[in-house]
């Protein structure tokens, strides 16, 4: 990615000042900014694709580690509140505002990414902030093999009890791309984990119902995208998300087949998902 300026650096949260790593992407004329949100047990280092989509573009991106992800510290696979995800994104988000004041704002999530999200483009007067919000893969609804049924069955007892003890979550990494090399990097990659906490999974398991009622409350430019082949993350989420939206600009993607990284599929695929995410992102700044 020979067009853009990559920086590494680390923001103090305005919330408690934990330190939150971060990485941005600056090509030499910025004209817009996009700033992404990773999925659970991921970093923002698997971005690559996206990135590289925009390339030429005049595109600036921002992405963080979540806390307990990648290379921020923390408990792998626990928050001891939600809403510091939020906060943490909020920060970043005003840290690239302040970079570059001229320029709109798109904000991406992508699975649970797509939950926090949703959840700052919700609160307050946040939407001032956002030329548009891109939802990918959104965790709304989950997939559950019988093993995470047992375990969201002790979920709200056991966050209660022992909220920071943390289980395997059980995710079929087989599931997120049809591209046999974006699964064994997935399982090489050390910045990767696979653990969940009983309060973390009590928070992925009632949030999607709260965004659902406030899915009104949305205002800005909206576009969601999902395959319905993903075993993780049931589409049908996406498509009620869709649905409860008010906005008059509005966006659903449904790609057949496709797995849960729709940006990280075989070839052909991708490079659909990317094109078209692109289009619009371009049409709207």
């Amino acid at each position: 990615m020979n067009s853009y300026k990559h920086s590494e650096s680390t923001l103090n949260s305005s919330k408690d000042n934990f330190s939150v790593f971060y990485q941005s992407w600056i090509p030499d004329e910025v004209r817009r900014i996009v700033v992404f949100q990773h999925g659970f047990g991921e970093h923002s280092g698997r971005y690559g694709n996206l990135i590289e989509a925009f390339s030429g573009t005049g595109t600036a991106f921002f992405g963080l580690d979540a806390r307990g992800h990648g290379r921020t510290e923390g408990k792998r696979g626990h928050v001891a509140q939600f809403q510091l995800f939020v906060d943490d994104l909020a920060d970043l988000i005003a840290l690239a505002q302040d970079a570059h004041p001229q320029q709109p704002l798109l904000l991406l999530g992508h699975s649970m990414g797509g939950i926090i999200a949703l959840q700052y483009a919700l609160e307050g007067s946040n939407q001032r902030n956002l030329q548009g919000l891109i939802v990918s893969s959104a965790g709304l609804e989950l997939h559950m093999n019988l093993g995470q049924q047992i375990k969201k069955a002790l979920a709200f007892t056991m966050a209660r009890i022992m909220p920071a003890a943390t289980v395997d979550a059980d995710l079929d990494v087989n599931f997120l791309s049809h591209d046999p090399a974006v699964v064994q990097a997935y399982r090489d990659d050390p910045l990767v984990h696979g653990k969940i906490s009983f309060q973390m999974g009590k928070n992925l398991l009632s949030l999607g119902k709260v965004i659902f009622q406030k899915a009104s409350h949305l205002n800005i430019p909206c576009y969601i995208f999902h395959g319905t082949g993903d075993q993780i993350v049931n589409y049908k989420g996406s498509e009620r998300l869709y649905e409860y939206l008010t906005t008059a600009d509005k966006t659903l993607r449904i790609y057949p087949d496709f797995y849960h990284e729709c940006m990280n599929e075989a070839a052909d695929d991708k490079q659909t998902v990317l094109r078209e995410l692109r289009e619009w992102a371009l049409a709207h700044c």
